[in-house]
């Protein structure tokens, strides 16, 4: 499969009070993980991303497009970072999606997404974060050519700082349109810390 390059166009962007909150929590403990990455950054620190809880379900697309894929997902998007006493971390926490497809109609794809449930968990280093972008990326139309192809789409993020935490979607409504063929999603968590280290851990495959 090769990949084509993408000119990203906005089209109506819809504002979405989503309800985020603080649960404290100890991180990923009585998480099922799929899938973990990590790396040393440059202070000698491990960085490490976790996709966990991953749940998504196909459902019948309400538009009756026979081009449109509907899903429901639910999941964490979590991370630890082993410091010293005192150290202190920072860095940006993104959950999104790869897409892959073997064909489009139009050569355009379009994103929607709707989100009734966003919650921030922190670790044990207590109420450290920052969640004011959190907010969910609405409205993408991509120009990517005939396919096949992959897109990948980041659906929400926030600045986090600690040792530990998670992001957890329930219900997260996403719809793609355009598509044909079998389409497959591939949900990821990437990490990136202050200095730029980068960081991603990739979750289970699901098609329809």
């Amino acid at each position: 499969m090769r990949n084509n390059k993408t000119a990203l166009s906005r089209t109506a962007v819809v504002a979405v009070a989503g309800t985020i909150g603080l649960a404290l929590s100890g991180g990923t403990g009585a998480a099922a993980v799929d899938a973990t990455n990590q790396i040393v950054d440059q202070q000698g620190r491990t960085v490490q991303a976790i996709s966990a809880d991953t749940r998504i379900d196909w459902v019948a697309p309400l538009d009756g497009n026979p081009l449109t894929r509907e899903w429901f997902h639910s999941g964490k998007a979590c991370f630890k970072v082993d410091v010293p006493a005192g150290d202190p971390w920072t860095g940006h926490i993104t959950i999104g999606y790869q897409v892959g497809y073997p064909a489009t109609l139009s050569g355009k794809i379009s994103f929607q997404y709707q989100t009734p449930g966003l919650e921030l968990e922190l670790g044990k280093d207590g109420p450290k974060a920052d969640v004011f972008n959190l907010i969910p990326t609405l409205g993408i139309q991509l120009d990517v050519g005939f396919g096949p192809g992959i897109q990948s789409v980041d659906a929400a993020g926030g600045d986090v700082s600690g040792t530990d935490g998670c992001i957890t979607m329930s219900g997260f409504h996403g719809t793609v349109t355009g598509v044909l063929g079998t389409t497959t999603i591939r949900p990821f968590v990437r990490l990136v810390s202050s200095s730029g280290d980068t960081v991603v851990a990739y979750g289970p495959l699901s098609s329809i």
